[in-house]
């Protein structure tokens, strides 16, 4: 694997001033104008384990979990605003685009503040066989293929998997990419991402202290997200500046029903800079579309994360397959997880392992509203954790509205 990584490394420092995500129209209510405006609402009743959450710095692996009483952990059922998104777009003068996107997830940053998610500015040439972009600004790597739906929220699921929930809870930077795309003669699509940005300095961080979490959140420039401890991390924290070098390849069919995808990453983190983490990782990932209302995704992560003081080394590992059946505005979803880390300098053990299995039913009418229920069952085992984990598993039930 660090062969590997030392190649892609080389590619990417000569490429990295091609320095794009594909730019997704999140909201296809209807026709975008030069200037435009959409939001997104997300109301929900939450009943989760009987642990106090992680985002309220206790043991629980979900989202919402429960309280801690003189007696112990009780679930607690909850009305609680999940999400409120607001993206602003422009189409300006030569065909830049121009988006910004904020985000109010009070639970997870303890108080009502926005988080910039993103805002960039991206220009594209060439047509839909053949073209390159560039996008700079404020951006999250492209790797996830759950969060695809209005405002990056998950599409299957109501919650994504642990895999795809850390790279939307942790990886957020400032830099830029450039994207090429071409379509062969026998029907073969490339997409190619090659991007650089500053900020993840403490990527690797979250998971090495807490271990891997199932949930929604998304993450942004301005934020900071609970530890174990007590304490908060910011989740932009740039200290050694160096950049961070990505790529994102994809290769699959015109039709769209086959792709395999690749990505790497590697933080360039200089451990001997105080706070800073060197992490790398490898994204392995494939969509199937095998009938026209049938989806099958899979992802599969492998990466290293060290500290300078050696407290916290960790390996990094998870999986996870998802099925979904959609006809017309109805959608059901089953996905498992497989997640592990492992301790790798003997100091404070980081080492955890567990596996979850989700199920989801989704409805959507009239365009803008959505109901949804999921229910979570998952099973993690952290020796190193305070106290015990009771019962993880735990219901949502979504009423979402967006503009």
């Amino acid at each position: 694997m660090s062969a590997v990584f030392a190649v892609y490394r080389l590619i990417l420092l000569v490429s990295c001033s091609v320095v794009p995500l594909q730019a997704w129209a999140q909201y296809d209510v209807e026709p975008e104008d030069r200037v435009w405006l959409r939001a997104l609402l997300d109301l929900r009743v939450v009943r989760g384990g009987a642990a106090p959450s992680w985002t309220d710095h206790g043991p629980g692996k979900t989202r919402y979990g429960g309280d801690s009483t003189q007696d112990g952990f009780e679930r607690v059922t909850r009305f609680v605003l999940s999400q409120l998104a607001i993206e602003v777009g422009a189409s300006l003068p030569g065909d830049v685009r121009a988006q910004v996107q904020v985000n109010v997830q009070p639970d997870i940053a303890d108080d009502y503040t926005p988080w910039l998610t993103e805002a960039y500015l991206r220009k594209e040439w060439g047509e839909e066989p053949d073209g390159w972009g560039l996008q700079a600004g404020v951006m999250t790597v492209p790797f996830s293929l759950e969060h695809t739906g209005p405002a990056w929220s998950p599409q299957y699921t109501i919650s994504a998997s642990a895999l795809d929930s850390w790279l939307w809870e942790e990886l957020n930077l400032a830099g830029a990419e450039g994207e090429w795309w071409h379509a062969t003669q026998n029907g073969l699509r490339w997409d190619v991402v090659l991007g650089a940005g500053y900020g993840p300095d403490q990527l690797g961080r979250l998971v090495a202290l807490r271990g891997w979490a199932i949930g929604d959140g998304v993450s942004g420039v301005n934020g900071d997200l609970p530890l174990p401890n007590g304490t908060r991390m910011d989740t932009f924290n740039e200290r050694d500046h160096r950049p961070a070098l990505y790529t994102w390849i994809t290769l699959g069919d015109a039709d769209e029903r086959a792709a395999l995808k690749l990505g790497l990453l590697d933080n360039l983190g200089d451990q001997d800079t105080a706070g800073v983490w060197h992490t790398r990782l490898a994204v392995v990932g494939t969509v199937l579309h095998p009938h026209p209302r049938v989806d099958f995704i899979a992802e599969y992560l492998r990466g290293e994360a060290h500290v300078y003081n050696n407290s916290n080394d960790s390996s990094l590992r998870a999986f996870y397959a998802l099925l979904s059946l959609h006809h017309q505005r109805q959608r059901f979803s089953v996905r498992y997880d497989d997640f592990r880390v492992s301790d790798l300098d003997g100091g404070h053990s980081t080492r955890e392992d567990g596996h979850a299995i989700t199920a989801a039913y989704l409805v959507e009418w009239a365009l803008r509203h959505r109901i949804a229920f999921e229910y979570v069952w998952l099973d993690s085992n952290r020796p190193q954790a305070a106290v015990p984990e009771p019962s993880q598993n735990g219901w949502q039930l979504s009423y979402r509205f967006r503009y």
